[in-house]
């Protein structure tokens, strides 16, 4: 069985839910914009600015609270008739350099809630921070923010939108209010 599943119609609803809990980053008073895409066999919910052209989900971006820099999010759900089971949520924070549209990547908001089994599964599995603009080793440094509590935050999708929501409001006050 996989964690966090839903059904068709709770997919539906997500990308408002996804709007909501992104407010504490955006630059827009009801949070970015959202759309979807519907690859064979798998559904994709991402946010932006205005209207996204065709590129990549990935490539989408929503302005933050902080002049200069940007964020991605996406989520990642799979078909499992009857039901879709999320494969990743992903955040990003990037600043862009000044001057240019070039752009540099922070930090991440990572869940892969149904990574398979490994070294690393217990800091995948729930919400955790990549540091990108680190040294090595730290930017492939899984550093879990719930793992003592994984079995409730992967109970539900309510319950790891609330830790998602948490790593959100930790990265708008620690992080982005700082710059």
């Amino acid at each position: 069985m996989s964690r966090i599943e839903i059904t068709q119609r709770e997919l539906s609803l997500r990308g408002k839910q996804i709007r909501k809990f992104l407010v504490p980053l955006a630059k827009a008073p009801g949070g970015p914009a959202w759309q979807t895409r519907t690859p064979v066999g798998s559904f994709i919910i991402g946010a932006h600015d205005g209207s996204p052209s065709a590129s990549d989900y990935r490539d989408w971006r929503f302005s933050t609270i902080t002049p200069g820099y940007r964020a991605m999010y996406f989520e990642l759900w799979i078909k499992q008739d009857p039901k879709w089971y999320l494969d990743r949520a992903y955040l990003s924070i990037f600043r862009i350099e000044q001057g240019s549209r070039d752009e540099t990547e922070l930090l991440c908001l990572h869940c892969d809630p149904n990574e398979p089994p490994g070294e690393h599964t217990p800091y995948k599995i729930g919400p955790h921070l990549h540091i990108v603009l680190a040294e090595h080793p730290i930017p492939h440094a899984h550093i879990a923010l719930n793992k003592c509590h994984l079995d409730d935050v992967l109970l539900s999708l309510r319950s790891l939108s609330a830790a998602m929501t948490e790593a959100v409001l930790l990265i708008r006050e620690e992080i982005l209010e700082a710059i």
